[in-house]
């Protein structure tokens, strides 16, 4: 990454830090989209600074302190998945599990929230791997 593009980087997470010093996750990906850099060069670069990522927008981590306490993750299982997006979730799903990316996508094309998407693959028991932000 070229320096100025840290710099510019860097002081967008500073700007968007929440109230207790922390970037949530769609804060980090309005940042990629302003400076036109991939969500992980946001990510790694919270991280090189020493900053948490906070509030995973699929609701998988990062609503509570710290890990293991209650409503540290806000997915839950539904009591039925909408047939077309399930569909698109077990084409994407390899081996049981699927990428942040991928539900985003599927998100979109079902005019489904990104919570809507954690929600489903956690009814599906589909894992999901590779977060933008590099978090997972």
């Amino acid at each position: 990454m070229l320096m100025k593009e840290t710099r510019d980087i860097q002081t967008q997470i500073k700007t968007h830090l929440s109230h207790d010093g922390q970037l949530t996750c769609a804060a980090a990906h309005h940042i990629a989209t302003e400076l036109k850099v991939e969500p992980l060069a946001v990510g790694e670069e919270a991280t090189a600074m020493g900053i948490r990522i906070t509030r995973c927008q699929l609701g998988f981590f990062g609503f509570a302190e710290r890990k293991g306490l209650p409503g540290y993750k806000i997915v839950q299982e539904l009591e039925q998945v909408p047939g077309a997006a399930a569909g698109a979730v077990c084409r994407a799903a390899e081996g049981g599990k699927t990428t942040c990316a991928a539900l985003w996508e599927i998100g979109k094309a079902h005019k489904l929230s990104k919570l809507d998407m954690g929600n489903i693959s956690q009814t599906m028991e589909i894992k999901t791997h590779s977060c933008q932000l590099g978090c997972f």
